[in-house]
């Protein structure tokens, strides 16, 4: 497999005025199971709710060591191009580290926002690479021979030493004259390139699913929302080819989060990012007809601006993750659908108020003030994304099936206490052929999430499958009295769960 180069401007472009994917509306995710979650692989791997994560795991994430060992590190290669400018060494045990720096004047708002970012994503199921803060000497740096760099304007030429004093006058300074970096891990396997959000990679065998009806891709939308990572595009991915018991496969990675939060990388976040794309055709002519006036109202939402941080909303209460967006639109975050959405929000549901002090904790801003700031804005945001997204479909979850026919379940909005249970739910049941896909009617019965009872007709041999469409009989959301289908499946032992449809075509 050869690597590609996702360009950056043609990226803008394509997003900004076309609709690049499948032009289908409400397509259901394609790449969810039977029971409508995402499968562990190469894209995606389920932490939170398949078992308890604690929150040191959270601030260890992808993190295999302690980062970049001591003594001389060599520069081999350097970018001064983009806005965030930085070189690459390797360390006295031969790996190499991609190294970042804050813009001056904000000591951690770039390098800790990655890091918490990076913790939080890998916590929610992604593929992130490892990150570390360090610190780097300029007279700890050796230059290797054949080093190149492009200096603005200029032609590539041999790496010299004021060349990198030059790369570290746009970043930030400790009193002592040493930078604090942020120092990530080159992945493991070949670098092939990032992947686009939508469509597939044609020279991988195993990418047969259109990017854009991925859930995975998708709910990475509502994350994006949660952690204002507005620069959530195709240029900030990586795809490897790694090797497994001697066959290739294609991992695929997310990285590059130093736009996220209350940073923009450079400096601090715009009032405007997070809540518009960078081009709208009806806010430029608002702000012509408006004579400037217009923008005024994205500057009059109150903030909370800090070095160590950027700038933040200063109220995230009333936060609504419907209301944002990235600075380009993304074909798959603009197809989710409410289940997708659904999935997104459970997730971060699985997200603990001490893992997010943990992921905090871990990217070292230095100020206790603003990184309590930053944990409270980052849980209101998650309990905003709960109340929005749990309630807004029937919310049943972990349906379970006695051998005695007794049907009990969960409901998420319940359990995340973002809505009232309902007083009593239906479940009409019926005998499925596995092989048609037809239903036999077998009786409706009625009962709460603790258990309603099976008809006396419940098939008892092994092989039977049964479906079961359980609603809300009265809730004031009446998206819960539509049902959700559930499939079981008897065995010597008892019923096994096969199914799930949330929202059925």
């Amino acid at each position: 497999m050869q690597s590609w180069d996702l360009d950056l401007a043609w990226d803008l472009v394509e997003n900004l005025f076309t609709s690049p994917g499948d032009s289908a509306t409400d397509q259901r995710a394609v790449n969810v199971n039977t029971v409508d979650e995402v499968p562990n692989g190469a894209w995606f791997t389920n932490r939170t709710q398949t078992r308890p994560l604690t929150p040191e795991e959270v601030a260890r994430g992808a993190n295999t060591g302690t980062g970049p060992t001591p003594g001389r590190w060599v520069v081999v290669s350097a970018k001064s191009d983009g806005i965030t400018p930085g070189f690459t060494v390797r360390d006295t045990e031969g790996v190499i580290w991609f190294l970042k720096f804050d813009p001056p004047g904000w000591r951690g708002m770039a390098t800790g926002t990655e890091v918490t970012v990076a913790k939080l994503l890998w916590a929610l199921g992604y593929h992130t690479p490892e990150y570390y803060i360090a610190t780097l000497r300029m007279d700890g740096l050796d230059i290797a021979k054949g080093t190149k760099i492009t200096p603005p304007g200029a032609e590539p030429r041999q790496m010299v030493t004021g060349d990198l004093e030059w790369l570290l006058r746009q970043a930030d300074r400790e009193k002592d004259g040493s930078y604090r970096v942020i120092a990530s891990r080159a992945l493991p396997g070949k670098p092939l390139g990032g992947f686009r959000f939508y469509g597939t990679r044609p020279d991988d065998p195993n990418d047969v699913y259109a990017h854009e009806h991925r859930r995975e891709l998708r709910g990475y939308g509502v994350f994006a929302a949660w952690f204002n990572h507005v620069d959530a595009k195709s240029i900030n991915t990586m795809d490897t080819l790694l090797a497994e018991n001697g066959h290739g496969f294609v991992r695929h990675y997310l990285l590059d989060f130093g736009s996220a939060m209350g940073s923009a990388a450079v400096g601090p976040r715009e009032y405007w990012e997070g809540r518009e794309y960078l081009v709208e055709p009806g806010v430029v002519g608002k702000g012509i007809f408006g004579f400037g006036f217009y923008g005024l109202g994205r500057r009059m939402t109150p903030m909370y601006e800090a070095p160590s941080i950027g700038r933040i909303d200063r109220d995230n209460s009333d936060w609504d993750p419907e209301d944002w967006k990235p600075r380009i639109p993304n074909p798959a975050f603009v197809r989710a659908r409410a289940d997708d959405e659904f999935w997104a929000a459970r997730k971060a549901t699985g997200i603990t108020d001490a893992m997010v002090r943990a992921a905090v904790s871990e990217g070292k801003f230095g100020a206790a003030d603003d990184e309590a700031r930053l944990v409270r804005a980052l849980i209101d945001r998650r309990n905003a994304i709960a109340r929005r997204y749990l309630p807004a479909i029937n919310p049943i979850v972990d349906p379970a099936l006695d051998a005695q026919g007794r049907l009990t379940f969960r409901n998420a909005a319940v359990d995340a206490g973002v809505a009232p249970d309902a007083a009593q739910y239906s479940a009409e049941w019926g005998a499925f052929d596995n092989a048609t896909g037809e239903t036999r009617p077998l009786g409706e019965a009625k009962g709460t999430r603790e258990g309603i009872a099976a008809p006396q007709a419940l098939p008892s041999e092994p092989g039977a499958f049964v479906r079961i469409a359980v609603r809300a009989v009265e809730h004031q959301n009446p998206e819960w009295k539509k049902p959700v289908h559930i499939f079981f499946r008897r065995a010597a032992d008892g019923w096994t769960l096969v199914g799930l449809d949330r929202l059925p075509k």
